[in-house]
């Protein structure tokens, strides 16, 4: 696996390096500062990581400002989920640029990519995604 590290704005950067990861942090960020994940446990977010293609938003100073991951197989199907960035580093771009890095990934660039957000979230637009185009064909299992 060959680590990835991409500049941006202002001295922060991207890395997909799940050593790097706060995990304590981004468990705090999605359990209890998310409105799609709510009430997530420790143990599952970290299961989330072990098995996702990961991504930190990393400060000049190296804290963590943000998190992504993509849920995939790396050869049909990314599933692009819990985007955050830090509310004390919001208002800088921060957030396209972190997703401009992860949908552009190596990994997954080629390959269809979904994700799941309000529907008043139009950040995304920009990076090409759009409503299913069949969603009469998606069903789900709760647990």
């Amino acid at each position: 696996m060959v680590i990835m590290k991409q500049a941006g704005p202002d001295g922060y950067w991207v890395s997909d390096d799940p050593e790097l990861l706060d995990v304590d942090r981004v468990h705090h960020w999605i359990s209890e500062h998310s409105y799609w994940a709510k009430g997530r446990s420790y143990q599952a977010m970290v299961r989330a990581i072990e098995n996702s293609l990961v991504f930190g938003l990393y400060a000049a100073d190296g804290s963590q400002a943000g998190f992504a991951r993509h849920v995939t197989d790396r050869a049909t199907f990314a599933w692009l989920c819990d985007v955050f960035v830090d509310p004390e580093h919001r208002g800088h771009g921060l957030g396209s640029f972190l997703i401009e890095v992860a949908t552009s990934h190596p990994d997954v660039a080629g390959l269809r990519q979904v994700l799941s957000t309000a529907p008043e979230r139009t950040l995304y637009k920009q990076f090409g995604f759009e409503k299913l185009r069949t969603p009469e064909r998606w069903q789900e299992r709760l647990a």
